[in-house]
């Protein structure tokens, strides 16, 4: 059966490009990289290609402009960030913590229970307010002080697409406590919307391969020199000192050089991209603003996700409905799919606990077409009339 794909955000589906680079590391260069003979050193080559790439990506003109280290994803990327920033300098208690740590109520799990882990170790957690997608700089301005040690918040939340203002939360926390790491978590936003590093005034930012139409396994975490330079970062897997020892663990080759092709690919056509799916964005709105549906949608947002509330139906029921009709979309985060109770993103959005119990989401890509839009809405139509007689 042919599925119409509007489950972007998930994941998305390979490209060409990164497959043929994948099918080489996997038949031509299958050395590993570490071995110092001619088919190890192919693949160390490729391996280097693919973070010249994926470090241009990110809106550096040279490769050496930074330090990018492979992970197998987003989320080792942000435990990387977190937990090689806070366990870098010795932190003894002061007026009863470790330090505060902020994050944004609306992160992606990987970041939500790295925090708690570390709130467990005696640090002290903030949840800064995100209501209506906006980051509550003021309570930002109310709490931190100089016993800050870190911020980690998302650029765009995975589940309304909203983005924040990261720079800014930044700025107010480095006035309070100059040492404070910044961290982004940038694997929706990623090739999704213009930024740099720079721009952001991040210190560390993960991104993730199966976003951004490579195959999963594959993520990489971005390090200032400075955060080398000081120490302020130390490795979270030991082993065989991979990465210059930042991430030990055989590279996964194959996944990384389809990383650094699609990424390459991403860049090159991401204006091109974004114009298509902001077509597409406002086309299925429009069709949206005459059905018995509520669109939540920030102020600031991304082109490709849209998330709406239905009335009355849990978004499971929907969801099965839509499948069956071949058509995939999502109640939110894959990550969370096993978690109990009402998304935490939403809730921290502003929905009360029966909305985000009956809201979806729908993530869009270059790849989708205004016919498959046509489908979609008229499948929605006949959901919302079939489930609502139930």
């Amino acid at each position: 059966m042919n599925y119409i794909y509007l489950d972007n955000s998930a994941t998305t589906k390979p490209s060409e490009a990164s497959l043929k680079k994948m099918g080489e590391a996997l038949t031509v260069c299958y050395g590993n990289p570490s071995s110092v003979h001619k088919v190890g050193n192919e693949a160390k080559k490729m391996l280097d290609e693919a973070r010249r790439r994926v470090i241009l990506s990110l809106g550096f003109r040279r490769e050496n402009d930074c330090r990018l280290f492979f992970t197998s994803g987003g989320t080792e990327a942000n435990n990387m960030a977190i937990f090689g920033s806070v366990f870098a300098k010795d932190r003894p208690m002061k007026n009863g913590s470790r330090g505060k740590i902020f994050i944004s109520a609306g992160e992606h799990s990987s970041v939500v229970n790295a925090a708690k882990r570390l709130e467990a170790e005696g640090f002290t957690v903030l949840e800064v307010p995100t209501a209506g997608g906006v980051l509550d700089l003021d309570y930002i301005k109310e709490n931190a002080d100089n016993n800050t040690v870190l911020a980690s918040f998302m650029l765009a939340n995975n589940e309304t697409g909203a983005i924040y203002d990261v720079k800014s939360a930044f700025q107010i926390i480095r006035a309070a406590s100059p040492k404070a790491v910044c961290h982004v978590d940038a694997v929706q936003a990623y090739l999704k919307m213009k930024f740099t590093p720079t721009s952001l005034s991040a210190d560390l930012l993960s991104i993730s391969a199966h976003k951004i139409f490579a195959p999963k396994g594959a993520g990489a975490l971005y390090v200032t020199h400075d955060m080398i330079k000081a120490k302020r970062i130390i490795p979270i897997l030991y082993g065989g000192g991979q990465e210059d020892d930042y991430r030990s663990g055989t590279e996964n080759v194959p996944a990384i050089v389809a990383f650094g092709a699609a990424a390459e690919e991403g860049k090159a056509q991401m204006a091109e991209r974004i114009e298509k799916i902001t077509a597409l964005r406002e086309k299925l709105l429009v069709a949206l603003g005459e059905m018995d549906v509520r669109a939540n949608i920030p102020e600031k947002t991304l082109p490709n996700i849209i998330n709406i509330t239905l009335p009355g139906i849990r978004s499971e029921i929907m969801l099965n409905y839509l499948s069956g009709e071949g058509i995939c979309i999502s109640a939110g985060s894959a990550c969370s799919t096993h978690s109990s109770g009402p998304s935490h993103a939403l809730l921290a959005y502003g929905l009360p606990k029966d909305e985000a119990d009956t809201s979806v989401r729908i993530s869009l890509s270059h790849e989708n077409t205004a016919e498959e839009i046509d489908t979609f809405i008229s499948a929605l139509s006949r959901g919302l009339q079939t489930l609502a007689k139930k």
